[in-house]
């Protein structure tokens, strides 16, 4: 709809009529107050309006309507010459002006061409809104007990008071931890809050600080403007920190000063900004590791990891029939291919598929069948699906104490992340220096530079066998 509004009565029907012969729904209206009141029943597509009108002024009058709907159309008709007038009704937002006496076939071209960008951006928000939701929908969805304890923790998460703790979401490739931590975030801040997703392994080393942290103009050779950092942009939303294993040292420092201030430091900076935002993180490799290994620091692991949020493999969700028919719902729309369903033997692959991609894997596997098979041909074969036979990721293995002794060097101990009794390590020492003495006490204490008489202490202590001769 194509609000007129002009208090020439003659100008603002021949508008009217002009537009309507072109297809164009117009109303005209002689004053902004009339036309306000009926954009307050419904908001216009687009108001062209003159600046110059009785009572209230056409500026105004598309300030007004600005503020009802910000994504309406605007322009401003102004006496001819009149350029001040159309200064300010640009700088006041309108789309564009026009000069009095009015070029019909302009005013055409200038609504036609207004109304589909607006179009174009309401098509592409919903799409974005629409794909945002169902990607989370889907991430989310099932009906197995697996990810109904998803669905409890996000849940509680949600309802929890006062600030919130950072969480850890850990799963393999492809599981949708991001889609996870989206939802977390929609559901405790609200979908209009900063989201910052910051990709860990996608980070250039060399500039990964700049971009975290932010910089100061002049902070290195390139810096020519002061740029805010990743972190900051955070500022009263999420930081999300996708694949946070793979940081490097140094950076695991800095961020920990950053997370346990709540200030962030630009690069060139003297002074420090606050900065409040939950940090949501989330890894497809086991931290376990990374800390054995001393990759990876404690204190900011205990830092990120207050609550931690696994997200099952498919393999072990049970569901995988279940989400490869939404998937297919979802690409026989897109790709306008007609209604489709999974012959016997594809339901057959899909249930004995490992999965290894998880629900990436799958959802390509599902559009690439779509796009693949005979258009006649409604049921889906399994060869359409062109499944990869690649072994599931192997369990990851419990971590284990390893003890290195050289006589010419000191000891090298490294310990699981959840540590290990101190007595379990001693036993194992004793046995190792028994097997290599041959059971004989003697010669273990000299190994072990121990009096024979602590050394059989120890061995009752601990029931080992040993020949006392």
């Amino acid at each position: 709809m194509i609000f007129v509004v002009e208090d020439d009565a003659v100008l603002r029907r021949s508008l009217v009529e002009f537009l309507g012969l072109h297809g164009q729904a117009a109303e005209g209206f002689e004053s902004a107050e009339a036309a306000l009141e009926a954009a307050r029943q419904g908001c216009p597509d687009v108001v062209v309006s003159d600046v110059q009108l009785p009572g209230m002024g056409g500026l105004e009058l598309l300030d007004a309507v600005a503020a009802l709907d910000p994504t309406a159309v605007r322009v401003a008709v102004t006496a001819h010459g009149s350029v001040p007038a159309a200064v300010r009704a640009i700088r006041a937002g309108a789309y564009d002006y026009l000069e009095k006496p009015v070029e019909l076939e302009r005013l055409l071209r200038l609504v036609v061409r207004a109304t589909r960008e607006r179009q174009s951006r309401r098509e592409l928000d919903w799409q974005r809104a629409r794909g945002h939701a169902s990607d989370m929908a889907r991430a989310l969805m099932g009906s197995t007990p697996a990810m109904a304890r998803v669905r409890d923790r996000l849940a509680a998460l949600a309802a929890a008071q006062g600030e919130p703790p950072p969480v850890l979401i850990t799963g393999e490739t492809g599981v949708g931890k991001g889609l996870v931590a989206r939802a977390l975030h929609d559901s405790r801040l609200g979908a209009d809050a900063p989201f910052i997703e910051v990709n860990c392994v996608a980070l250039p080393v060399h500039l990964v600080e700049g971009e975290l942290f932010g910089h100061e103009r002049a902070a290195f050779t390139d810096a020519r403007a002061a740029r805010a950092g990743l972190v900051e942009a955070a500022d009263g939303g999420t930081l999300f920190l996708d694949e946070v294993g793979d940081l490097g040292p140094d950076i695991q420092a800095k961020l920990l000063q950053v997370l346990e201030s709540r200030q962030v430091r630009r690069l060139g900076a003297v002074r420090t900004r606050p900065v409040r935002a939950a940090v949501v993180s989330a890894t497809n490799v086991p931290l376990g590791r990374a800390l054995a290994d001393g990759r990876f620091r404690p204190d900011l692991f205990h830092r990120l990891a207050a609550i931690t949020l696994p997200v099952p493999p498919l393999r072990e969700r049970g569901d995988a029939l279940e989400m490869a028919r939404v998937f297919l719902a979802d690409a026989t729309v897109r790709y306008r291919s007609g209604p489709r369903h999974f012959a016997p033997d594809a339901e057959a692959a899909i249930r004995t598929h490992t999965w290894p991609g998880n629900l990436r894997e799958l959802r390509f596997a599902v559009e690439r069948a779509v796009l693949l098979s005979p258009s006649d041909a409604p049921a889906l074969a399994a060869a359409s699906l062109a499944l990869h036979d690649l072994p599931p990721p192997p369990a990851p293995e419990s971590p284990a104490t390893h003890l290195v002794a050289r006589a010419d060097g000191p000891v090298e101990v490294t310990l699981p992340a959840g540590g290990v009794a101190f007595e379990q390590i001693e036993k194992a020492v004793l046995r190792a220096a028994l097997a290599a003495a041959g059971g004989n006490v003697v010669r273990a204490a000299r190994l072990l530079d121990l009096s024979r008489d602590t050394l059989r202490y120890r061995i009752r202590k601990f029931g080992l066998e040993a020949d006392d001769g």
